[in-house]
Protein backbone atom coordinates (compact mmCIF):
# COMPACT_ATOMS: atom_id res chain seq x y z
CA UNK A 1 0.00 0.00 0.00
CA UNK A 2 1.52 3.33 -1.08
CA UNK A 3 1.90 5.85 1.68
CA UNK A 4 -0.22 9.00 1.22
CA UNK A 5 1.30 12.42 0.73
CA UNK A 6 2.14 14.22 3.97
CA UNK A 7 -0.69 16.72 3.41
CA UNK A 8 -3.22 13.90 3.04
CA UNK A 9 -1.96 11.65 5.80
CA UNK A 10 -3.97 13.20 8.67
CA UNK A 11 -7.23 12.40 6.89
CA UNK A 12 -6.06 8.89 5.97
CA UNK A 13 -5.39 8.28 9.66
CA UNK A 14 -8.75 9.84 10.57
CA UNK A 15 -10.53 7.62 8.03
CA UNK A 16 -8.85 4.44 9.25
CA UNK A 17 -9.51 5.43 12.85
CA UNK A 18 -13.18 6.01 12.01
CA UNK A 19 -13.54 2.54 10.45
CA UNK A 20 -11.66 0.79 13.26
CA UNK A 21 -13.24 2.65 16.14
CA UNK A 22 -16.66 2.45 14.48
CA UNK A 23 -16.47 -1.34 14.29
CA UNK A 24 -15.02 -1.98 17.75
CA UNK A 25 -17.22 0.46 19.66
CA UNK A 26 -20.23 -0.32 17.47
CA UNK A 27 -19.88 -3.93 18.56
CA UNK A 28 -19.66 -2.82 22.18
CA UNK A 29 -22.74 -0.60 21.83
CA UNK A 30 -24.73 -3.43 20.20
CA UNK A 31 -24.58 -5.48 23.40
CA UNK A 32 -28.29 -4.83 23.96
CA UNK A 33 -29.08 -7.23 21.10
CA UNK A 34 -26.87 -9.97 22.57
CA UNK A 35 -28.33 -9.21 26.02
CA UNK A 36 -31.79 -10.39 24.93
CA UNK A 37 -30.34 -13.51 23.24
CA UNK A 38 -28.34 -14.39 26.37
CA UNK A 39 -31.45 -13.93 28.54
CA UNK A 40 -33.23 -16.51 26.38
CA UNK A 41 -30.28 -18.95 26.53
CA UNK A 42 -29.26 -18.92 30.20
CA UNK A 43 -32.63 -18.00 31.77
CA UNK A 44 -31.03 -15.80 34.40
CA UNK A 45 -32.40 -12.60 35.99
CA UNK A 46 -31.84 -9.34 34.17
CA UNK A 47 -29.52 -8.07 36.86
CA UNK A 48 -27.34 -11.18 36.56
CA UNK A 49 -27.25 -11.08 32.77
CA UNK A 50 -26.66 -7.32 32.67
CA UNK A 51 -23.80 -8.04 35.03
CA UNK A 52 -21.91 -9.24 31.94
CA UNK A 53 -21.80 -5.64 30.81
CA UNK A 54 -20.90 -4.55 34.33
CA UNK A 55 -17.97 -6.99 34.46
CA UNK A 56 -16.87 -5.78 31.04
CA UNK A 57 -16.95 -2.13 32.06
CA UNK A 58 -15.31 -2.66 35.44
CA UNK A 59 -12.43 -4.50 33.77
CA UNK A 60 -12.18 -1.63 31.30
CA UNK A 61 -11.95 0.83 34.20
CA UNK A 62 -9.21 -1.13 35.94
CA UNK A 63 -6.98 -1.46 32.87
CA UNK A 64 -7.53 2.03 31.39
CA UNK A 65 -4.51 3.71 33.06
CA UNK A 66 -2.34 0.78 31.94
CA UNK A 67 -3.65 1.12 28.37
CA UNK A 68 -2.94 4.85 28.51
CA UNK A 69 0.63 4.23 29.68
CA UNK A 70 1.19 1.67 26.90
CA UNK A 71 -0.17 4.15 24.36
CA UNK A 72 2.30 6.80 25.53
CA UNK A 73 5.21 4.35 25.32
CA UNK A 74 4.39 2.12 22.33
CA UNK A 75 2.13 4.34 20.25
CA UNK A 76 -1.54 3.91 19.30
CA UNK A 77 -0.90 1.50 16.39
CA UNK A 78 0.68 -1.28 18.42
CA UNK A 79 -1.85 -0.94 21.21
CA UNK A 80 -4.87 -1.10 18.86
CA UNK A 81 -3.45 -4.15 17.04
CA UNK A 82 -2.85 -5.95 20.34
CA UNK A 83 -6.38 -5.04 21.40
CA UNK A 84 -7.79 -6.48 18.18
CA UNK A 85 -6.02 -9.80 18.72
CA UNK A 86 -7.27 -10.04 22.31
CA UNK A 87 -10.82 -9.05 21.30
CA UNK A 88 -10.98 -11.67 18.54
CA UNK A 89 -9.66 -14.31 20.94
CA UNK A 90 -12.25 -13.37 23.54
CA UNK A 91 -15.12 -13.55 21.06
CA UNK A 92 -13.99 -17.00 19.90
CA UNK A 93 -13.87 -18.18 23.50
CA UNK A 94 -17.35 -16.74 24.13
CA UNK A 95 -18.73 -18.74 21.23
CA UNK A 96 -17.78 -22.01 22.98
CA UNK A 97 -19.17 -21.37 26.49
CA UNK A 98 -21.74 -23.66 28.07
CA UNK A 99 -22.15 -22.02 31.49
CA UNK A 100 -22.84 -18.50 32.68
CA UNK A 101 -19.60 -18.24 34.68
CA UNK A 102 -17.53 -18.98 31.56
CA UNK A 103 -19.35 -16.25 29.71
CA UNK A 104 -18.69 -13.88 32.61
CA UNK A 105 -14.96 -14.54 32.44
CA UNK A 106 -14.51 -14.53 28.65
CA UNK A 107 -16.80 -11.60 27.94
CA UNK A 108 -16.30 -9.67 31.16
CA UNK A 109 -12.49 -9.98 31.23
CA UNK A 110 -10.94 -11.11 27.93
CA UNK A 111 -13.30 -9.27 25.57
CA UNK A 112 -13.13 -6.22 27.83
CA UNK A 113 -9.34 -6.11 27.54
CA UNK A 114 -9.73 -6.10 23.77
CA UNK A 115 -12.32 -3.32 23.85
CA UNK A 116 -10.07 -1.23 26.10
CA UNK A 117 -6.88 -1.66 24.07
CA UNK A 118 -8.60 -1.18 20.72
CA UNK A 119 -10.98 1.51 21.89
CA UNK A 120 -11.25 5.06 23.03
CA UNK A 121 -7.84 5.78 24.64
CA UNK A 122 -5.48 5.14 21.69
CA UNK A 123 -7.97 6.69 19.25
CA UNK A 124 -8.39 9.91 21.21
CA UNK A 125 -4.59 10.09 21.48
CA UNK A 126 -3.97 9.58 17.76
CA UNK A 127 -6.66 12.10 16.74
CA UNK A 128 -5.46 14.68 19.29
CA UNK A 129 -1.93 14.37 17.90
CA UNK A 130 -2.88 14.69 14.23
CA UNK A 131 -5.52 17.43 14.70
CA UNK A 132 -4.42 19.72 17.55
CA UNK A 133 -6.48 22.68 16.29
CA UNK A 134 -9.66 20.80 15.26
CA UNK A 135 -9.99 18.19 17.97
CA UNK A 136 -13.71 18.63 18.54
CA UNK A 137 -14.71 18.24 14.89
CA UNK A 138 -12.41 15.30 14.04
CA UNK A 139 -13.14 13.51 17.32
CA UNK A 140 -16.80 14.00 16.40
CA UNK A 141 -16.22 12.34 13.03
CA UNK A 142 -14.35 9.39 14.56
CA UNK A 143 -16.85 8.97 17.38
CA UNK A 144 -19.63 9.40 14.82
CA UNK A 145 -18.41 6.25 13.09
CA UNK A 146 -19.60 4.36 16.17
CA UNK A 147 -23.14 5.36 15.26
CA UNK A 148 -22.71 4.00 11.75
CA UNK A 149 -21.12 0.84 13.14
CA UNK A 150 -24.02 0.34 15.52
CA UNK A 151 -26.52 1.10 12.75
CA UNK A 152 -25.04 -1.81 10.79
CA UNK A 153 -24.08 -4.21 13.56
CA UNK A 154 -27.20 -3.99 15.73
CA UNK A 155 -29.85 -5.16 13.21
CA UNK A 156 -27.32 -7.33 11.36
CA UNK A 157 -26.36 -9.13 14.58
CA UNK A 158 -30.02 -9.62 15.48
CA UNK A 159 -30.74 -11.05 12.04
CA UNK A 160 -27.69 -13.34 12.12
CA UNK A 161 -28.53 -14.50 15.66
CA UNK A 162 -31.97 -15.53 14.42
CA UNK A 163 -30.33 -17.53 11.59
CA UNK A 164 -27.17 -18.94 13.19
CA UNK A 165 -27.44 -18.40 16.94
CA UNK A 166 -25.24 -16.06 18.98
CA UNK A 167 -22.17 -18.42 19.14
CA UNK A 168 -21.72 -18.36 15.34
CA UNK A 169 -22.16 -14.58 15.30
CA UNK A 170 -19.34 -14.18 17.84
CA UNK A 171 -17.13 -16.29 15.54
CA UNK A 172 -17.96 -14.18 12.49
CA UNK A 173 -17.14 -10.98 14.35
CA UNK A 174 -13.79 -12.41 15.47
CA UNK A 175 -12.91 -13.33 11.88
CA UNK A 176 -13.73 -9.80 10.70
CA UNK A 177 -11.34 -8.32 13.26
CA UNK A 178 -8.48 -10.62 12.25
CA UNK A 179 -8.96 -10.34 8.49
CA UNK A 180 -10.00 -6.69 8.07
CA UNK A 181 -9.43 -4.51 11.12
CA UNK A 182 -5.90 -5.49 12.14
CA UNK A 183 -4.36 -5.15 8.62
CA UNK A 184 -6.09 -1.76 8.23
CA UNK A 185 -4.56 -0.44 11.45
CA UNK A 186 -1.12 -1.84 10.64
CA UNK A 187 -1.00 -0.16 7.23
CA UNK A 188 -2.35 3.30 8.12
CA UNK A 189 -1.68 4.38 11.72
CA UNK A 190 1.48 6.48 11.93
CA UNK A 191 2.85 8.97 14.48
CA UNK A 192 2.10 12.59 13.63
CA UNK A 193 4.85 15.13 13.01
CA UNK A 194 3.54 17.18 15.94
CA UNK A 195 3.73 14.19 18.21
CA UNK A 196 7.35 14.15 17.56
CA UNK A 197 6.52 14.73 21.00
CA UNK A 198 6.76 18.48 21.28
CA UNK A 199 5.82 19.69 24.74
CA UNK A 200 2.20 20.84 24.72
CA UNK A 201 1.41 23.53 27.25
CA UNK A 202 -1.42 23.02 29.63
CA UNK A 203 -4.21 25.51 29.15
CA UNK A 204 -3.64 28.42 31.46
CA UNK A 205 -0.13 27.39 32.43
CA UNK A 206 2.71 29.85 32.05
CA UNK A 207 5.34 29.32 29.38
CA UNK A 208 8.25 27.26 30.55
CA UNK A 209 6.35 25.36 33.23
CA UNK A 210 6.51 22.07 31.34
CA UNK A 211 3.78 19.49 30.79
CA UNK A 212 1.07 17.81 32.76
CA UNK A 213 2.07 14.40 34.07
CA UNK A 214 -0.34 11.82 35.47
CA UNK A 215 0.70 12.52 39.07
CA UNK A 216 0.19 16.26 38.62
CA UNK A 217 -3.15 15.86 36.84
CA UNK A 218 -4.47 13.56 39.59
CA UNK A 219 -3.99 16.41 42.06
CA UNK A 220 -5.96 18.93 39.99
CA UNK A 221 -9.58 19.90 40.58
CA UNK A 222 -10.22 20.12 36.84
CA UNK A 223 -9.32 16.45 36.40
CA UNK A 224 -11.69 15.31 39.14
CA UNK A 225 -14.50 17.56 38.01
CA UNK A 226 -14.30 15.99 34.54
CA UNK A 227 -13.98 12.54 36.11
CA UNK A 228 -17.20 12.99 38.11
CA UNK A 229 -19.06 14.32 35.08
CA UNK A 230 -17.95 11.34 32.97
CA UNK A 231 -18.90 8.88 35.71
CA UNK A 232 -22.40 10.27 36.29
CA UNK A 233 -23.07 10.53 32.58
CA UNK A 234 -21.84 6.98 32.07
CA UNK A 235 -24.16 5.58 34.74
CA UNK A 236 -27.14 7.16 33.01
CA UNK A 237 -26.08 6.38 29.46
CA UNK A 238 -25.11 2.74 29.96
CA UNK A 239 -28.25 2.04 31.98
CA UNK A 240 -30.31 3.19 29.01
CA UNK A 241 -28.21 1.53 26.31
CA UNK A 242 -28.07 -1.86 28.04
CA UNK A 243 -31.80 -2.06 28.73
CA UNK A 244 -33.45 -0.16 25.88
CA UNK A 245 -34.09 -3.21 23.67
CA UNK A 246 -35.41 -5.27 26.59
CA UNK A 247 -37.78 -2.44 27.59
CA UNK A 248 -39.17 -2.02 24.08
CA UNK A 249 -39.66 -5.79 23.73
CA UNK A 250 -41.38 -5.83 27.15
CA UNK A 251 -43.97 -3.26 26.07
CA UNK A 252 -44.95 -5.24 22.99
CA UNK A 253 -42.61 -4.59 20.07
CA UNK A 254 -40.78 -7.37 18.22
CA UNK A 255 -37.06 -8.05 18.62
CA UNK A 256 -36.31 -7.17 15.00
CA UNK A 257 -38.38 -3.97 15.13
CA UNK A 258 -36.64 -2.86 18.33
CA UNK A 259 -33.18 -3.59 16.93
CA UNK A 260 -34.05 -1.67 13.75
CA UNK A 261 -35.29 1.36 15.67
CA UNK A 262 -32.13 1.54 17.71
CA UNK A 263 -30.07 1.06 14.59
CA UNK A 264 -31.71 4.23 13.28
CA UNK A 265 -30.86 5.91 16.58
CA UNK A 266 -27.24 4.94 16.01
CA UNK A 267 -27.30 6.78 12.67
CA UNK A 268 -28.81 9.84 14.35
CA UNK A 269 -26.05 9.66 16.97
CA UNK A 270 -23.42 9.69 14.22
CA UNK A 271 -24.82 12.98 12.94
CA UNK A 272 -24.99 14.30 16.49
CA UNK A 273 -21.34 13.50 17.24
CA UNK A 274 -20.12 15.44 14.22
CA UNK A 275 -22.52 18.31 14.93
CA UNK A 276 -21.61 18.59 18.60
CA UNK A 277 -17.92 18.25 17.75
CA UNK A 278 -18.28 21.23 15.42
CA UNK A 279 -20.20 23.21 18.06
CA UNK A 280 -17.52 22.41 20.65
CA UNK A 281 -14.85 23.96 18.39
CA UNK A 282 -16.95 26.85 17.09
CA UNK A 283 -18.45 27.96 20.41
CA UNK A 284 -17.71 26.80 23.96
CA UNK A 285 -17.44 23.15 24.89
CA UNK A 286 -19.36 23.72 28.12
CA UNK A 287 -22.37 25.17 26.33
CA UNK A 288 -22.21 22.34 23.77
CA UNK A 289 -22.25 19.80 26.60
CA UNK A 290 -25.25 21.47 28.27
CA UNK A 291 -27.23 21.39 25.02
CA UNK A 292 -26.24 17.76 24.56
CA UNK A 293 -27.59 16.70 27.94
CA UNK A 294 -30.82 18.69 27.40
CA UNK A 295 -31.47 16.68 24.21
CA UNK A 296 -30.70 13.41 25.98
CA UNK A 297 -33.02 14.22 28.89
CA UNK A 298 -35.97 14.84 26.55
CA UNK A 299 -35.31 11.53 24.81
CA UNK A 300 -35.04 9.50 28.02
CA UNK A 301 -38.26 11.04 29.34
CA UNK A 302 -40.04 9.91 26.17
CA UNK A 303 -38.67 6.37 26.54
CA UNK A 304 -39.82 6.32 30.18
CA UNK A 305 -43.35 7.31 29.20
CA UNK A 306 -43.56 4.59 26.51
CA UNK A 307 -45.47 1.77 28.25
CA UNK A 308 -47.20 0.06 25.29
CA UNK A 309 -47.35 0.11 21.49
CA UNK A 310 -50.17 2.66 21.22
CA UNK A 311 -47.86 5.70 21.08
CA UNK A 312 -44.92 4.88 18.81
CA UNK A 313 -44.16 8.60 18.48
CA UNK A 314 -42.62 8.45 21.98
CA UNK A 315 -39.95 6.12 20.64
CA UNK A 316 -39.32 8.49 17.73
CA UNK A 317 -38.78 11.33 20.23
CA UNK A 318 -36.42 9.07 22.16
CA UNK A 319 -34.50 8.17 19.01
CA UNK A 320 -34.20 11.84 18.06
CA UNK A 321 -33.36 13.31 21.47
CA UNK A 322 -31.21 10.62 23.05
CA UNK A 323 -29.84 9.53 19.69
CA UNK A 324 -28.43 12.90 18.68
CA UNK A 325 -26.84 13.27 22.14
CA UNK A 326 -25.57 9.71 22.52
CA UNK A 327 -21.81 9.49 22.15
CA UNK A 328 -21.23 13.19 21.58
CA UNK A 329 -21.00 13.63 25.34
CA UNK A 330 -17.75 11.66 25.12
CA UNK A 331 -16.59 13.77 22.15
CA UNK A 332 -16.95 16.99 24.12
CA UNK A 333 -15.41 15.67 27.33
CA UNK A 334 -12.50 14.12 25.42
CA UNK A 335 -11.84 17.43 23.67
CA UNK A 336 -11.95 19.34 26.98
CA UNK A 337 -9.54 16.84 28.54
CA UNK A 338 -7.14 17.14 25.61
CA UNK A 339 -7.33 20.96 25.70
CA UNK A 340 -6.23 20.95 29.34
CA UNK A 341 -3.85 17.99 29.59
CA UNK A 342 -2.39 17.41 26.08
CA UNK A 343 1.27 16.42 26.07
CA UNK A 344 3.59 13.44 26.31
CA UNK A 345 1.68 12.02 29.26
CA UNK A 346 -1.79 12.56 27.83
CA UNK A 347 -2.43 8.87 27.15
CA UNK A 348 -1.86 7.97 30.79
CA UNK A 349 -3.90 10.94 32.05
CA UNK A 350 -6.73 10.12 29.68
CA UNK A 351 -6.54 6.48 30.76
CA UNK A 352 -7.15 7.51 34.37
CA UNK A 353 -9.99 9.76 33.22
CA UNK A 354 -11.63 6.94 31.25
CA UNK A 355 -11.76 4.82 34.41
CA UNK A 356 -14.83 6.89 35.23
CA UNK A 357 -16.60 5.47 32.16
CA UNK A 358 -15.98 1.88 33.24
CA UNK A 359 -17.00 2.49 36.85
CA UNK A 360 -20.08 4.53 35.95
CA UNK A 361 -21.11 2.38 33.00
CA UNK A 362 -20.68 -0.85 34.95
CA UNK A 363 -22.84 0.51 37.76
CA UNK A 364 -25.45 1.73 35.30
CA UNK A 365 -25.77 -1.59 33.45
CA UNK A 366 -26.22 -3.50 36.72
CA UNK A 367 -28.43 -0.86 38.37
CA UNK A 368 -30.93 -0.87 35.50
CA UNK A 369 -31.43 -4.62 35.82
CA UNK A 370 -31.51 -4.56 39.62
CA UNK A 371 -34.16 -1.82 39.77
CA UNK A 372 -36.23 -3.65 37.14
CA UNK A 373 -36.07 -6.88 39.14
CA UNK A 374 -37.11 -4.93 42.24
CA UNK A 375 -39.94 -2.84 40.74
CA UNK A 376 -41.10 -4.91 37.75
CA UNK A 377 -40.58 -2.10 35.22
CA UNK A 378 -37.95 0.31 33.94
CA UNK A 379 -39.70 3.49 35.15
CA UNK A 380 -37.49 3.98 38.20
CA UNK A 381 -34.36 2.90 36.31
CA UNK A 382 -34.85 5.42 33.51
CA UNK A 383 -35.81 8.21 35.93
CA UNK A 384 -32.58 7.66 37.88
CA UNK A 385 -30.61 7.67 34.63
CA UNK A 386 -32.10 10.99 33.55
CA UNK A 387 -31.40 12.62 36.91
CA UNK A 388 -27.73 11.63 36.81
CA UNK A 389 -27.30 12.93 33.27
CA UNK A 390 -28.62 16.33 34.38
CA UNK A 391 -26.33 16.45 37.42
CA UNK A 392 -23.30 15.71 35.21
CA UNK A 393 -23.74 19.15 33.61
CA UNK A 394 -22.91 20.87 36.90
CA UNK A 395 -19.54 19.14 37.12
CA UNK A 396 -18.60 20.28 33.60
CA UNK A 397 -19.55 23.88 34.38
CA UNK A 398 -17.30 23.75 37.45
CA UNK A 399 -14.36 22.83 35.21
CA UNK A 400 -14.71 26.13 33.35
CA UNK A 401 -14.56 28.36 36.44
CA UNK A 402 -11.56 30.70 36.57
CA UNK A 403 -10.89 30.08 40.25
CA UNK A 404 -10.54 26.36 39.55
CA UNK A 405 -7.98 26.97 36.83
CA UNK A 406 -6.08 29.37 39.08
CA UNK A 407 -6.08 26.81 41.88
CA UNK A 408 -4.70 24.11 39.60
CA UNK A 409 -2.05 26.52 38.32
CA UNK A 410 -0.61 26.60 41.86
CA UNK A 411 0.35 22.95 41.41
CA UNK A 412 2.94 23.78 38.77
CA UNK A 413 5.73 25.04 41.06
CA UNK A 414 5.59 21.62 42.75
CA UNK A 415 6.77 20.08 39.46
CA UNK A 416 5.21 17.82 36.92
CA UNK A 417 7.18 14.62 37.04
CA UNK A 418 5.95 11.16 37.93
Amino acid sequence: MAMPRTADRPWVVAGAASLTFGFIRGLHTSFGVFFVALLDTFHRSRAVTAGLQTANLVTDAVVSPFIGRLTDRLGPRRVVIAGGVVLATGLLLCSRVSTAWELYFYFGVVVSLGFAAGGVIPHVVVVSEWFPSRRGLVLGIVYGAVGVGTLILSPLSQWLISLWGWPRVFQALAATILIVIIPLVWSTYRPSPQSAREPARAKGAAAGTGEWSASLALRSIQFWSLFISRMLGSVGTMLIITHQVAHVVDIGYSHIWAAGVFGVMAFVSAVGRVAFGYLADAYTKIVAYSLNIACAAVGVLALTLATDTSQPWLLYVYVGGFGIAFGSRAVILSAITADIFAGKGFGTIFGFSVMSVGVGGGLGAWLGGALHDLTGSYFVSFTVANSLLLVSVLAVWLTGLDWMRRFDLRLWPAGGKD
